[in-house]
């Protein structure tokens, strides 16, 4: 095994990571929507895809290859977008490029990313994808997009889930915003949590600073700024612009409507990424498992399907294969590691992936996760 195993699986990294990081960080990267009954929903989904394994057959080998827009990636994992990645842990983003750089898997850098857009793409100039949220504003957006293109990213992935900034009690309680208010509460967890304390003086208090240039209110709290950033409902009329302005594959992140899948095809997007955005926007919402099991035959044969939302195993990464998904993003288990080990938690977290992944599809009987489909699954989970 290539990790410390005495941290042996994501949910070790998440209990050691809440000791480690700040309340209101612990909190943000950790909380949903309400009453989270959607967060939990999509845990449960990705353990009701049951698969029957094969056996009789050679498995010394696993291929773990994932083949996506024209570049071999070497797992079907990637680091989805995580706004304020910084603020979980000092440094986060930069380290996770480096290591997304290191294994070959994707790097999504979100527009509300803490740093900025050139560094991360030197930094994983081969993996490196951008997440746009789509501005009110089409001149902010053509500007912005002029920069990611600029910089060379590989994929622009454009969420739709996001049209209004979501209330989320955690967040709340804790009384996050940015610029941060020094609020007794904050002061003492701050003070309470000496190593990220110390590291955040020496990295810089986090900001959004690849949009700082187009923030007309820096006292604006994080919910009602990206309320105010953001399109009300990204339109077809805007995709349409949005594919127009781009030239390299553009994916649609958050998509959960069939007929919104449809229409995206129709629009010229190359792919999909199937989410509800880890729980974090729409209680009610279906779990991104669900989701991706009733995605048309017709729509995985236009486009690129991929998905996120409650993965936290190597196990979770082929059942989603199985429903027809050729990546997976995992945001929570990525930026636990950071809390949890620093720089090093980036490695091991996706070397924890590579492990179960590999030892999933051998159990299994699948020699590669490109053969995985809906044939490994049960009749009731399919």
């Amino acid at each position: 095994m290539n990790y410390d195993t005495r941290f042996p699986s994501v949910a070790d990294l998440k209990a050691r990571a809440k000791k480690r990081m700040p309340g209101f960080a612990f909190e943000y990267v950790d909380g949903g929507i309400d009453q989270e009954h959607g967060k939990r929903r999509n845990r449960e989904a990705w353990h009701d895809m049951v698969l029957t394994p094969r056996y009789l057959r050679d498995v010394s080998r696993a291929d773990l290859s994932a083949p996506v827009f024209g570049h071999a990636y070497s797992l079907p994992l990637g680091v989805p977008p995580v706004g304020l990645g910084n603020m979980m842990w000092p440094g986060a983003e930069a380290a996770l490029a480096r290591a997304a750089q290191r294994a070959n898997i994707p790097y999504i850098l979100s527009t509300f990313s803490t740093t900025d857009l050139d560094e991360i793409a030197a930094l994983a100039p081969d993996v490196c994808w951008f997440q746009l949220y789509v501005p009110k504003s089409a001149e902010v957006m053509k500007h912005l997009l002029k920069r990611v293109a600029r910089a060379n990213y590989r994929v622009l992935v454009v969420t739709l889930d996001i049209p209004v900034g979501a209330k989320r009690n955690r967040e709340l309680r804790c009384g996050l915003k940015l610029p941060f208010s020094w609020t007794p509460g904050i002061v003492w967890q701050c003070a309470t949590h000496p190593n990220w304390s110390l590291r955040t003086l020496r990295h810089g208090r986090p900001d959004f600073v690849n949009i700082a240039a187009y923030r007309e209110d820096p006292n604006r709290g994080l919910s009602q700024f990206i309320t105010h950033f953001n399109m009300h409902g990204v339109t077809r009329e805007r995709l349409s612009l949005i594919r127009d302005l781009w030239d390299g594959p553009l994916v649609l992140k958050g998509v959960q409507y069939e007929q919104d899948m449809r229409d995206a095809a129709d629009l010229g997007v190359d792919g999909l990424i199937i989410s509800n955005h880890g729980g974090r926007q729409l209680d009610a919402a279906p779990a991104a498992a669900h989701t991706l099991r009733g995605v048309p035959a017709e729509v995985h044969q236009r486009m690129t399907i991929m998905a996120d939302s409650g993965i936290r195993t190597g196990l979770d990464v082929v059942r989603a294969g199985a429903l027809g998904a050729r990546m997976a993003f995992s945001g929570r288990s990525f930026f636990w590691g950071m809390g949890a080990m620093g720089r090093a938690g980036a490695d091991q977290v996706v070397e924890i992936f590579r492990d179960e992944i590999s030892r999933t599809l051998k159990q299994v009987g699948c020699a590669s996760f490109t053969a995985m489909d809906r044939g490994w699954l049960i009749a009731s989970s399919g």
